[in-house]
């Protein structure tokens, strides 16, 4: 599974765990901290191609499913 959420300032991230919303900081965070969970910024505009929608700060996280 893999999740897609955009931070606040519209940085766009792949997480390979659910993510939690840090209010404090307008981003997205891991919700577990050892060496299988990780995350990576895609660029601007990913989001978008890889569902067909935007995502906003406000949306929730959108899980990726496999076939």
């Amino acid at each position: 599974m893999a999740f897609l959420a955009t931070d606040k300032d519209g940085s766009e991230w792949i997480f390979n765990n659910n993510p939690y919303r840090d209010l404090m900081r307008g981003i997205w965070r891991r919700t577990v901290r050892n060496d299988n969970s990780s995350y990576i910024q895609l660029p601007a505009g990913s989001i978008r191609k890889l569902i067909g929608r935007e995502l906003t700060w406000e949306d929730e996280p959108v899980e990726l499913k496999g076939e």
